[in-house]
């Protein structure tokens, strides 16, 4: 999600000469919009490790100080990121500065996520049954916000093929389920975060849909 908008990001100010004052106020809004969407889903995601993952982990092994030092730091980055997007105008300067500071946060993202999968993830295996930490995450998904859920299942395939096939199959979740619970979240996740990166790559307006229609 971070990559696609930093590219097209990238995209966008290829099309803008340096010295030009001419980025438009859709483009503007839109990179603000979608922000504002990462930040919920961020948000839930950093809050489900830190009330969730961590009280429950704890009981039984040490959690690794790293995670909460990078924790911190992703926190910095993220009002970097806020000020920046807080500053845009139409000067293609301003674009270049939410393009940096979106790529140092990205960069810690990533550590903070590695530093999860190789130290928590592995420790959380060892000392919990399958069964156990099951219940725990379908508690989280099913109190997540549209898009944390859309996310997941975009991640796996846009179309959501492999969430159905992969995912559902694994834990017996019934195909219904996707219908009632599943493909909504998708929608929204693809109307609200992936137009948006897609709307800033081809430098493109989104169109708007009113009514009924």
């Amino acid at each position: 999600e971070i990559n696609s908008m930093i590219q097209a990001l990238k995209s966008f100010m290829g099309r803008i000469d340096d010295d030009d004052s001419c980025v438009p106020e859709w483009a503007i809004n839109t990179i603000q919009e979608w922000w504002k969407a990462h930040v919920a889903h961020i948000t839930d995601h950093c809050n489900s490790e830190e009330m969730v993952y961590k009280p429950m982990c704890t009981e039984r092994f040490h959690w690794p100080v790293e995670i909460g030092e990078l924790h911190d730091k992703l926190d910095s980055l993220k009002d970097k990121v806020q000020s920046a997007i807080d500053r845009m105008n139409s000067e293609r300067n301003s674009l270049a500065e939410v393009h940096n500071a979106l790529s140092m946060y990205e960069e810690n993202m990533l550590k903070h996520f590695q530093v999860e999968e190789t130290t928590a993830l592995p420790l959380m295996r060892a000392y919990f049954t399958p069964e156990e930490v099951s219940v725990v995450q379908r508690k989280i998904l099913e109190d997540a916000p549209e898009n944390a859920m859309g996310a997941l299942i975009h991640s796996m395939s846009p179309d959501g093929a492999k969430f159905r096939s992969d995912f559902m199959a694994v834990r017996g979740i019934p195909s219904i389920v996707w219908y009632l619970a599943f493909k909504g979240r998708l929608a929204h996740y693809t109307k609200d975060v992936v137009a948006k990166v897609e709307a800033i790559e081809s430098g493109i307006e989104p169109v708007k849909k009113s009514g009924w229609f």
